[in-house]
């Protein structure tokens, strides 16, 4: 859910949905906005595309842009918008300044952009490396339609006031609970770009902490296209991390109300807050790579909607981050020889496209998947997260974003890894 961070005369908008932008390729055929560059090929929807006449109704109009960057340009006005006419996307964004100057933004620069108060954003199909212009509004509004059917919906941004008024919040959490543990151990808590960590461990200590939790939200952002300075989290995240078991349930019994913690650390990701815990005799890289898994999937989670998406997917993502954070090439060789030899026995992906449950055995698989599908196309892949997300079922996400079928996949997959004829 990033943070909405919103321009000087554009109204407030709902639904984080992924703005991705199609790295420029080809070369630049200048010409003006027209029903043919804005037409997927046959067969293939898409949520709130934008129409001939909208788009021709856009020039001489209101504009704000957001980069990738995170950087605003307001005050400006549409001058054009040009397309490849043989690739059929848009290729740049033409507008005008207070002063008369007409400057560009190319689409590889771009999250989104409003004309007067409506908001469009940017659909990249990889099969044809075409980019459509979607009209956010009617984009969310089917969405929500989709999710209200299952008991979900849209997660709404927070403006930077919001956000404020969050992270306050979580500190008097926090503040609170050391108080209550005063008598047991001093904790402190100290404050990163993305994060609250609460802990008993002293400042020296937490040097590495800080900078991981920071790189953490950091690599998550890119993996899915989101600007930086922007956050999926209401507030801030809450890492709390312990030196003893014993800190830990005083911690879990005092705070948290909780006497049945059984000793185990773990995630509570509410609708207020993202709590991560953890035992840690020493901050080494086990816990690293214990705390990507927690805090990808937490991240995951608030993406665009309350829906809880697709298990293998989820999976696969604190498998990939883990390894991007914490790279161990060891180790990764030796969960590919194991997924390798697994689906070489099974002639399979073991049922893990429609599985509802994930038991341990079959994580490294979906992370050899889910890296897969990442390698391929970095955009395709946040867009198929996404579209999961929204409610879209995964076999029309996977046609749509990589132009296969389950079945497709499973073969595309398994060749990847010297393995042919492998079925779903």
């Amino acid at each position: 859910m990033p943070s909405s961070k919103m321009p000087p005369s554009i109204v407030r908008y709902k639904n984080p949905i992924i703005v991705l932008a199609l790295l420029t390729v080809g070369i630049l055929c200048a010409g003006r906005s027209d029903a043919a560059s804005n037409q997927p090929p046959d067969g293939i929807r898409f949520d709130g595309l934008v129409s001939e006449s909208e788009l021709q109704n856009m020039t001489g109009q209101p504009l704000a842009i957001k980069l990738r960057s995170g950087r605003f340009i307001v005050k400006v006005t549409v001058d054009e918008l040009q397309f490849d006419r043989k690739q059929n996307g848009l290729k740049f964004l033409k507008y005008l300044s207070e002063t008369g100057r007409t400057s560009t933004v190319k689409v590889s620069d771009l999250y989104a952009f409003w004309v007067k108060n409506q908001r469009y954003q940017l659909r990249y199909f990889p099969p044809t490396q075409q980019l459509f212009v979607i009209n956010a509004a009617a984009a969310d509004a089917t969405a929500e339609s989709r999710l209200a059917a299952e008991g979900n919906t849209i997660r709404e941004s927070l403006d930077d006031k919001e956000q404020v008024e969050a992270t306050t919040e979580h500190r008097q959490f926090l503040e609170e609970a050391a108080n209550k543990l005063k008598d047991v151990a001093s904790f402190r808590i100290e404050e990163t770009e993305s994060t609250l960590i609460f802990t008993d461990y002293p400042p020296a200590a937490t040097t590495g902490l800080r900078r991981f939790v920071d790189t953490m939200n950091e690599q998550l952002n890119h993996l899915f296209g989101i600007p930086m300075g922007d956050s999926v989290w209401r507030g801030k995240a809450i890492l709390a991390v312990f030196s003893s078991p014993a800190l830990f349930g005083q911690f879990e019994e005092r705070v948290m109300n909780n006497p049945n913690h059984g000793g185990r650390a773990g995630v509570r990701s509410g609708p207020k807050r993202f709590l991560q815990t953890a035992i840690a005799k020493k901050l080494d890289q086990n816990v690293a790579r214990g705390l990507c898994w927690g805090y990808s999937l937490g991240f995951a989670n608030r993406l665009h909607s309350t829906a809880r998406g697709v298990p293998w997917i989820n999976m696969g993502i604190a498998n990939t981050i883990q390894f991007a954070i914490v790279p161990d090439q060891r180790r990764q060789k030796s969960q590919r020889a194991d997924v390798i030899r697994q689906i070489k026995n099974a002639g399979s992906l073991l049922g893990l496209l429609d599985a509802t449950k994930l038991e341990q055995e079959r994580w490294p698989l979906s992370g050899q998947l889910v890296n897969f599908l990442v390698t391929s196309d970095s955009i395709a892949f946040s867009q198929l997260f996404r579209d999961v997300k929204l409610g879209v079922p995964l076999e029309e996400a996977l046609e749509q974003n990589f132009g296969a079928s389950k079945a497709e996949l499973a073969d595309r997959f398994g060749r990847s890894l010297g393995v042919a004829g492998v079925q779903p």
